[in-house]
């Protein structure tokens, strides 16, 4: 398997559905490679190919995975061992020639010194996206190495060193014709240029994939036009067919011929299992073969593990370590850096990176040679690689628009592989790499007829990571900094907006180092920068948040801001007061990033000191912040533009409030006018005065177009709005100046339904927080008279959401006064009338409700007139303007009016209606009634949300001013309502603060009836939500049981589903903002809330202490006390404050926690759930103390076998804690492990479904604990207690850390030594009441170890009960479950190993059964089968067991099999399964089979369906995708580490090195000329029926094509077995026969019988004596062979006993085994055939002889039949190839060609692959698992599927036939969208990542 799950690993680079699992993919390659060092070439050929994707994701996974490889591979140094190597003298010279001592490159080895810049500029060919070059036909035909040298020879001139370069286009007849001798046979490589002397046999293989091998053409070298053109399609269609096909080949310049087909023969993808036919349905009936016989041998050798073969990549050279092993690979990689295609060339240059980052050093060495020539080699091919890299930066000029800047990924790319070779060159090369990227940049010398950007933006992007990679150099020699200064600086000027970004990037690494250094520089380089920003044009500059970022870095050194000091002083311009308004327009950019640099920038230069630093804190930096305050969406930029405000005050109020006054006054009024203005609702905005806001150049903006959004259906899109920094007249909506896109026209235009209300409160909350602040900075004689008239009127505005902010300005203010003034005396005058008088009718803003309420009423008015004919006259009269509106007068339509015809006017008309009028228009009037009434109810609720508004913001703005009226009810009715109700988060959070606010005052003035009242129903409200606060009541007569279970799955059906979901939003809201409330006050009072509020104390202390100081009360369930749900909200309320309690009251907290630890044994459900979250809760904030008390009080009890109650309260207190607390719980997951573990098999399915949820959690945490340190304050006591449970960890995690088990009783056996193994791991289980599977193979003593642990625990028991009389050690008898057969094998081995145990068969015919009834309760091992134990079951059931052993346990392997059923039920302390096959058919049995051992632990069965069993099973189909084909990897993955630690597994080959082969060999046999004509007729007549049935789901149909399948098995046994009386053509037939004087049962009509006697014969058994009556000699007594022989059916078993045995060998001696022996006789057979060497052969069927039995005497199994279940015959086998086997077991199968037979054999195949997959060598123990791994082993999918009981309804799949396209068109069956066409696009996060700066340097010091 080792090969394949390598495959699986590499294709999830390419086929993984996340960034992560393809990362994770990567990672595990690198391990192999760390694992297993030798793996370098056949790791990297496999994984090489994946650079050369189209995906990008693809291609990132598969450099990453190199990088990992290679990192754990050695370096290679030549001189590392023998320091002084003489020259080599032996005549090696290769392409190195040493020219007068000259230079020591290579031939095409380009210098850094000669680069021809010019000519490469020039000439050179250009690469773009994609050349349209895809098909080189040129390449087509050639083989690796004359491909790599034809692209070497080109590339030369490709990169216009020789010249211009003139494309040679298709091939022409004379290239075909003259190379058609290669096609025909491959000779040596024409283009033979000392690159490759390698066969060309060997890369024709490397290069293609067997379907792509070239056709041969006639060898004349004449070809006809047809044939040519179809040569060229065939070739493009090769070369389109898959890129991936190209095959790189690594080996050096090697001469061997073996050609390395065996890593590289298949194209990297799974296996996938082929099905013959189309429909993927195997065909059955047909004789027709696809392949010949399967003549192969299977022999099964058992050596010990195979021997590693060496990989064909690894060279002599390599081997002898006579060159960098790289060489080969990076000659590929380097070609392709110049592939026409954009995405080969980016691949190739990630895969450079990784391998130059790491083995760069030894690069060009070659062995043999002294070091300093090596030195000379490393650095001659790091200067070629890096000129090759310049090459790129001149060349490439694909980019990729795809975010604000323009990413040019090869040259970025290719600028990582330039910081990675610098890293090792010598400053010489440097330098002259810097030459020509300063070259690039200035391209001031080169002779080119324009400037080139793309080649400027490459010289920058070099440059950037030279200094990045260089900063050493930089700094020591003045020249090289003065270059890079001087580019950037150019760099910062250029046109380009690229260019300019990368500039800007390429100092900000080295800001700190370059002020040092540079001092003298900063004045010209500062003021460079200033005028960069200012030039940008439009505010969509890619390039303005690079610059920001540097001006912000640079401007936090001192020097910077001296020099800009310096700067100003000389030039005016250059002052602070004209350089930062430049900022302005950066203030509203479209990108967030820059508009928090701008915001960062301005309070850098806020609080810088001097005095000339501040000029320009005026009027329009306020104005310009505040709208930024008004109109900003994101959360961070908000917080900060606020920031930005109060600094801004600060400043200008340090000055004086005068001088704060006269800058603010002209902007006061439009700001304060703006802040107010009202917000609309859903398709009714209230746009803002667009006039009123200020541009950054000083004017303001044009009106808005168009209040109103055109409605998108019309298909015009909104207006767009301008805004212009420009200073041009308005003349029309078009502009005229630079173009600029203005991100607020949503919110200028109250776009409700764009934006979103709370985004707009939120705005307004921030703006009137800065307005408080202004006012508090103005003169205090002049605030009332200059903003009480600008804020007052709107607190009486006949807007709802004005009057909203007004309140909350004025509150703004509140909070920073010092002192009372005028201004603070009128509003709250004006704020009390507010909360404490009649609110108006309507609000104009919410006044379309009450128009939409008075069209409905006028609908139901027009029905009565309409479809009852009420005639005008009678129906009432309805005011036509509505409240609210500006010409509203008092007789307006309010809401009362509507309610009235709704209900009283309604019903007097109805009334009137004669009953034929009620009749016909009863319908059309309900239904206008229900409209109206509706739309009432919606008028209404509005109304009252805008009253609670403005009502709970005036009251809270009261609070701000301490001015809380004599009476507060009404006060206090609005802030709790706003806390119970007010669905805005913001407004709630606000009305919670004034709450806790105004109970501080309240407490202040000693009103503490007020002050219990409020807390009381804070409490009370904080309760509300019943999915946090369970209630009592309700929950009152549930004793046993887990609450946490049913409120996790809490799906019942509700009578009114939307009222239920309306009402838990709604406790949900009043939860929220009552634990708010009580959080802030909990803060506001710190260490003093109890004595203050000692309300809050006695609600959560006093029932707490009362209901759990002894006894429950009794009565608590009465319906009529409250006792129950106040000790419930008592410790809800703990649990939710604890967090915020000052940690001065942990300790009442502690004292308290006992009394909720004994709450977890209540007797009620309820309690104990709500104990255990707040115990949880606790434990979370008072971490050390908590756990040690739950360590000591709660967690013993969880083994309380006595009290079930007991055990859920600890259970589920553990489970809350998981959730809780996160990992935070990581230090204590060692303590509550083993806890958990032990109830994983409780008697309680509760307890048993949580304990395996919890575990599956924290096993993941256990590799991760070790490495923590100790929290501090963990008493000794428990330091102690987790060195025990870490050992027991180490031990569950790797069964060789298992401490040996010495047997305490006399077994009659010596142990093998992994026998003992086995009996340790048993032993561990049962020590931590864990249960397991033994599927060791067949044959290695799965009864003799059990019996060693079940005598040794009943031992154990009886010695503990002796000491210590507890009653869970009383005796306990153990049960054994087998087949049928087994039950005699059972009593004989425990008669052989441990005769001191009764053991008692209950088996046998019921009075044999009812004879040992009474010895049942006190045998040691009871032994019975499974068909008793389902019939028996109610006889075993009140048995409590100690073991319960089902031997051969996978026949419980169908969980609806009443057998199944009954074993589950059965009661026992152990439980374990032996098999030597866990897994037959399919996963689903594995289920069944831990559903027994620990049910709940792969969750239910429909979780386990759809997590494992569906994606294995898709992933098999012969048409499944790759999506599939990796889900159903991964699911094997998972499963199989999942169950890893319950399941033991060792085979035979690796554990019996005494154990002889087993040969499997097919025997064929051709069909007689009967059976032949039989399957004709049969398939003639039957074929088409069976294939139309085949798809149906139809019992008949299935039942049919059973039969017929079983009639084909039947023929191909014999024609006697169908050929029976009822048979239409057995009269017929007979007539023939009779005619040719045989009979039906005659052997030559059944080849099988006679390939049996002719076998038998081969074997020695029945060969005939020669003499009769003579003594037979011993050879003749005793046949050299002995046989068993299989068959399926009794009656073909007859047919060998009579026909073959009786007839054919009459001197043969047998005996038989089948159904028909009762299965009391069946061991004493096997008894004689093992024991008398005489008897030749034994007969036996599948089903009675292939499980359990030891027939070592026999050493040929022959199969006459076959089953379709692989494990049946695997088993049937090992009867004989097992312990005490001494010869060589051949098994043979006998086959009839071309039927049925053979294709059961195919189908076993699959179903072994998937076993062995699942269950395989790593359960020999997790110690060959990686501890990472052991992370996923319980992975339960992110939810808890598996916490619900009952199955959830199939998740809602996206059909594909109804899926969309890209556009959003639902698609066409079959037809692709236009868009779908383009390749794949991928988002700039992606380049954010891959080309990070900081991380590139991370791994180059990595």
């Amino acid at each position: 398997m080792a090969a394949s799950r390598l495959d699986r690993l590499v294709t999830l680079l390419e086929t993984g559905s996340t960034q992560l699992i393809r990362n994770t993919a990567a990672q595990q390659l690198a391990d192999v490679q760390k694992n297993h060092p030798d793996e370098l070439f056949n790791l990297l050929t496999r994984v090489v190919p994946y650079l050369r994707s189209v995906s990008w994701d693809t291609r990132t996974a598969a450099a990453k995975a190199i990088g990992g490889i290679v990192e754990h591979a050695e370096k290679y140094d030549p001189n590392a061992t023998l320091e002084d190597v003489k020259p080599d003298t032996n005549g090696r010279n290769d392409s190195i020639k040493e020219e007068n001592g000259a230079s020591l490159t290579g031939p095409d080895q380009l210098q850094l010194s000669t680069l021809d810049v010019e000519s490469i500029l020039t000439y050179g060919k250009e690469l773009l996206g994609s050349a349209g070059k895809q098909y080189d036909f040129k390449l087509a035909g050639l083989n690796a190495s004359e491909r790599l040298a034809h692209q070497k020879k080109t590339l030369t001139s490709r990169l216009g060193l020789g010249g211009e370069y003139i494309e040679d286009d298709l091939v022409t007849e004379k290239d075909i014709a003259i190379r058609s001798g290669s096609f025909s046979a491959p000779g040596l490589p024409k283009l033979d240029t000392g690159v490759s002397n390698m066969s060309s046999q060997a890369d024709e293989v490397l290069m293609k994939s067997p379907e792509n091998l070239p056709p041969t053409t006639p060898a004349e070298g004449e070809m006809s036009k047809r044939q040519l053109n179809m040569l060229k399609r065939r070739r493009k269609e090769e070369l389109k067919r898959d890129n991936k096909k190209f095959k790189y080949d690594f080996a050096q310049r090697r001469s061997s011929t073996s050609g390395g087909a065996t890593a590289m023969e298949a194209d990297v993808k799974p296996d996938i299992k082929q099905e013959p036919s189309e429909n993927g349905n195997a065909d059955y009936i047909s004789l027709d073969r696809k392949g010949g016989d399967d003549e192969s041998k299977v022999v099964s050798e058992f050596k010990g593990m195979p021997v590693q073969e060496k990989s064909s990549l690894v060279t002599e050279a390599e081997e002898e370590g006579n060159e960098w092993p790289y060489d080969r690979l990076c000659e590929f990689l380097t070609v392709d850096l110049f592939d026409p295609a954009w995405e080969i060339r980016h691949g190739a240059a990630m895969g450079l990176r990784e391998i130059v980052r790491v083995h760069g050093e030894g690069a060009g060495r070659q062995g043999g040679k002294t070091r300093p020539e090596n030195d000379r080699l490393n650095q001659a091919w790091l200067d070629d690689l890096a000129c090759r890299l310049c090459c790129v930066f001149m060349l490439d000029r694909f980019a990729d628009y795809v975010s604000d800047n323009a990413v040019a990924p090869i040259r970025e790319t290719a600028g990582q592989v330039l910081g990675a070779v610098l890293q090792h060159l010598p400053a010489s090369s440097v330098h002259d790499i810097n030459r020509i990227l300063y070259r690039l940049v200035m391209q001031k010398d080169l002779k080119v007829s324009r400037r080139i950007w793309h080649a400027c933006h490459g010289g920058m992007i070099g440059m950037r990571y030279l200094v990045a990679v260089r900063k050493d150099l930089l700094f020591q020699d003045a020249s090289l900094m003065d270059g890079v200064l001087e580019c950037v600086i150019k760099g910062l000027g250029d046109q380009d907006d690229d260019v300019r970004s990368v500039s800007a990037a390429t100092l900000i690494p080295v800001a700190q180092e370059f002020v040092n250094v540079r001092q003298n520089e900063l004045k010209n380089l500062i003021s460079v920068v200033w005028e960069c920003l200012s030039s940008l044009s439009d505010d969509l500059s890619a390039s303005t948040g690079a610059v920001m970022d540097l001006l912000a870095k640079l401007c936090s050194f001192p020097e910077v801001l001296e020099a800009m000091k310096e700067n100003a002083e000389v030039d005016p311009e250059q002052s602070f007061e004209d350089l930062v308004p430049r900022l302005y327009p950066f203030l509203r950019h479209t990108i967030r990033t820059v508009r928090s640099a701008v915001l960062r920038a301005l309070l850098t230069f806020i609080n810088i000191e001097g005095v000339d630093t501040k000029g320009w804190i005026k009027g329009r930096a306020l104005r310009l912040v505040y709208q930024n305050l008004l109109v900003e969406r994101d959360d961070d930029v908000l917080k900060l533009s606020l920031e930005v405000w109060n600094a801004l005050v600060d400043a200008l109020a340090r000055q004086g409030p005068e001088y704060f006054r006269q800058e603010f006054e002209p902007h006061a009024a439009p700001l304060v006018a703006l802040t107010v203005h009202p917000i609309g609702n859903s398709r009714h905005p209230q746009p803002m005065d667009a006039t009123l806001f200020l541009k950054p150049s000083g004017q303001s903006f044009a009106p808005l177009a168009t209040a109103h959004r055109a409605s998108p259906v019309n298909g015009a899109s909104p207006p767009a709005k301008k805004r212009r920094k420009s200073e041009k007249s308005i003349s029309t909506a078009i502009p005229t100046g630079p173009i600029s896109h203005n991100i607020d026209a949503a919110i200028m235009q109250g776009d409700v339904d764009l934006v979103g209300t709370d985004v707009m409160i939120r705005t307004r909350i921030f703006a009137t927080r800065a307005l408080g602040n202004a006012i508090s900075a103005w003169p205090m004689e002049e605030r009332s008279s200059f903003f009480g008239p600008k804020l007052m009127p709107h607190l009486t505005s006949m807007y709802g959401s004005s009057q909203i902010f007004a309140a909350m300005a004025l509150e703004g203010y509140a909070a920073t006064l010092a002192a009372k003034d005028d201004l603070a005396t009128n509003a709250a005058a004006e704020l009390r009338g507010m909360v404490e008088e009649e609110r108006p009718g309507c609000y104009s803003d919410q006044n379309n409700y009450l128009k939409i309420a008075r069209a409905q009423c006028q609908q139901l008015l027009n029905a009565f007139a309409e479809q009852a004919h009420v005639s005008g006259n009678k129906l009432p009269v309805m005011a036509v303007v509505c409240q609210g509106e500006p010409e509203a007068g008092k007789n307006a339509f309010s809401i009362e009016n509507a309610e009235r015809i709704a209900t009283v006017e309604f019903e007097r008309l109805k009334k009137g209606l004669s009953s034929v009028q009620r009749m016909a228009a009863a319908e059309a009037l309900e239904t206008a009634r229900l409209d109206a009434q509706t739309a009432i109810a919606e008028a209404k609720s509005a109304k009252l949300r805008s009253d609670l508004r403005i009502q709970s913001s005036a009251a809270t703005a009261l609070v701000a001013f301490r001015d809380i009226p004599k009476k507060p009810q009404y006060a206090i009715k609005a802030l709790m309502d706003s806390v119970k109700e007010e669905e805005s988060t913001d407004l709630q959070h606000r009305s919670a603060c004034a709450a806790a606010g105004l109970v501080s005052q309240l407490v202040a003035s000693e009103r503490h009836k007020v002050v219990e009242k409020v807390v009381g129903n804070l409490v009370k409200y904080c309760c509300m939500e019943t999915g946090e606060t369970p209630e009592f009541h309700p929950n009152a007569t549930k004793e046993a049981g887990i609450l946490s279970l049913q409120k996790d799955e809490d799906i019942q059906d509700r009578p009114d589903a939307a009222k239920y979901e309306r009402e838990v939003r709604a406790a949900k809201i009043t939860t929220r903002g009552a634990k708010d409330a009580l959080e802030q006050l909990c803060q506001n009072f710190g260490a003093e809330i109890f004595t203050k509020v000692p309300k809050l104390r006695d609600v959560i202390e006093g029932p707490i202490r009362y209901c759990f100081s002894g006894e429950l009360p009794t009565g608590i369930a009465d319906p009529e006390t409250t006792t129950g749900q106040e000790v419930v909200d008592a410790m809800s309320t703990l649990r939710a404050l604890v967090a915020t309690l000052d940690p001065g009251l942990h300790s009442w907290v502690l004292d308290l926690l006992p009394f909720v630890a004994t709450a977890l044994q209540s007797k009620l459900a309820v309690l104990r759930y709500t104990a255990a979250k707040s115990f949880a809760s606790v434990c979370s904030v008072i971490t050390v103390q908590g756990f040690t008390m739950l360590v000591e009080k709660v967690l013993p009890a969880i083994n309380n076998s006595l009290e079930v109650v007991h055990r859920q309260g600890a259970i589920e207190c553990i489970y809350h804690l998981i959730q809780v607390m996160g990992d935070g719980i990581l230090p204590y997951v060692i303590f509550l492990l083993v806890p958990v573990l032990g109830r994983m098999s409780d008697s309680d399915g509760g307890v048993r479904l949580i304990a395996t949820t919890a575990f599956a959690t924290l096993v993941k945490l256990v590799p991760l604990e070790s490495g923590i340190p100790d929290p501090p304050g963990l008493p000794q006591s428990l330091l102690e207690g987790r060195e025990r449970e870490r050992k027991f960890i180490a031990q569950m995690l790797d069964p060789k850390k298992v401490e040996p088990f010495e047997i305490p009783v006399a077994i009659k056996a010596e142990l093998r030594s992994y026998q003992q193994e086995g009996v340790n791991w048993l032993h561990f289980l049962n020590k931590y009441n864990l249960h397991g599977v033994l599927c060791d193979d067949m044959g290695l003593g799965k009864t003799l170890q059990t019996l060693c642990i079940v005598a040794s625990d009943h031992h154990m028991r009886s010695e503990e009960f002796a000491k210590t009389g507890a009653p869970d050690m009383r005796r306990a008898p153990s049960l054994i479950i087998c087949p049928p057969t087994l039950t005699g094998h059972w009593k004989q081995e425990i008669l052989q190993y441990a005769p001191f145990l009764t053991a008692v068969a209950y088996a046998g015919p019921p009075p044999e059964r009812s004879r040992v009834r009474s010895q049942l309760a006190t045998a040691d091992i009871v032994i019975t089968s499974y068909d008793i134990s389902r019939n028996d079951v109610e006889i075993l059931l009140p048995i409590s067991w100690n073991y319960c052993v089902l031997d051969e346990g996978h026949l419980i392997k169908n969980p609806k099999a009443k057998v199944t059923q009954a074993v589950k039920r059965l009661i026992s302390n152990h439980r374990l399964i032996l098999s030597g096959t866990p897994i037959q058919n399919n996963v689903l049995e594995l289920w069944s089979l831990f559903d027994f051992l620990m049910p709940g632990f792969l969750g239910t069965e429909k979780v386990f369906q759809d997590r494992f069993a569906k994606p294995i099973a898709a992933s098999r189909f012969a048409k499944s995708s790759s999506k599939e084909q990796e889900a159903g990897a991964l699911a094997i993955e998972s499963l199989h580490k999942q169950v890893l630690p319950f399941l033991l597994r060792r085979l035979k080959e690796e554990v019996l090195n005494d154990l002889p082969p087993k040969i499997l060999q097919n025997y064929y046999c051709d069909l007689s000329d009967l059976q032949r004509k039989l399957f004709d007729d049969f398939s003639k007549k039957e074929a088409k029926g069976l294939h139309d049935m085949a798809g149906s789901a139809d019992k008949e149909a299935k039942q049919h094509i059973f039969q017929a399948l079983q009639y084909m098995r039947k023929l191909c046994n014999s024609p006697a077995l169908v050929m029976k009386e009822g048979h239409k053509q057995y009269a017929a037939t007979q007539e023939v026969l009779k005619r040719e004087g045989s009979s039906i049962k005659d052997p030559k009509h059944a080849p099988k019988l006679t390939a049996l006697r002719d076998l038998l014969v081969d074997c020695g058994i029945g060969v005939e004596t020669t003499e009769t009556g003579a003594v037979p000699t011993a050879d003749q007594a005793v046949s050299q062979h002995r046989a068993l022989i299989f068959c399926q059916m009794k009656e073909m078993l007859d047919m060998v006993e009579s026909t073959v045995l009786k007839k054919l060998l009459p001197s043969v001696t047998f005996a038989r085994l089948d159904g028909s022996v009762e299965a009391s006789k069946r061991q004493d057979i096997v008894n004689r055939f093992n024991s008398d060497p005489s008897i030749d052969c034994l007969l036996l069927t599948t089903s009675v002889g292939g499980l359990g039995l030891n027939l070592t005497g026999a050493d040929t199994v022959i199969f006459v039949e076959h089953d379709w279940n692989p494990q049946k015959d695997l088993q049937a086998m090992d009867r004989a190839h097992r312990i005490g086997q001494k010869k060589v077991v051949n098994v043979y199968r006998l086959i009839t060609r071309g039927t049925l037979e053979e294709k059961i054999l195919n189908l076993q195949r699959f179903k072994i692959d998937v076993a062995s997959t699942v269950v395989n060598q790593q359960n020999a123990g997790l110690g060959s698992m990686e501890t990472d791994q052991i992370l996923d082993l319980f992975n339960l999918g992110e939810t808890d599927p598996n916490l619900s009981i009952t199955d959830g309804k199939e998740g809602e799949k996206v059909d594909a036939d109804n899926a969309v396209d890209a556009e959003g068109n639902v698609k066409e069956k079959g037809k692709k969208g236009i868009l779908d066409e383009l390749s794949e696009l991928w988002d700039e996060r992606q380049y954010e990542e891959e080309f990070n700066l900081d991380g590139f340097l991370k791994s180059m010091k990595a």
